[in-house]
């Protein structure tokens, strides 16, 4: 998916890009997803702000806390598992 968003995002090298060119002229399957992402880019570029409610907004800002909470009290091995 990551290469995808970076394809869509044109942050490939030119021969990363030809690549794929080269992949999505022969590959419907990644050709549908190319698309798809090329999409959701476009609506979200055109779209309004997006709002969330603020209970959600709350329980988000919690989330690196929280992390780094459970990491003191080690709750959490090396890999933040």
């Amino acid at each position: 998916m990551e290469a995808v968003v970076a394809y869509v995002d044109n942050e490939l090298t030119p021969a990363a890009a030809g690549r794929a060119d080269a992949h999505l002229s022969v590959c419907p399957r990644c050709s549908d997803e190319v698309a798809n992402q090329a999409r959701a880019r476009s609506m979200l570029r055109a779209g309004n702000d997006v709002t969330a409610p603020a209970s959600l907004l709350g329980q988000l800002c919690q989330i690196p806390t929280q992390e780094i909470d459970m990491r003191r009290a080690g709750r959490f091995n090396r890999r933040g598992r």
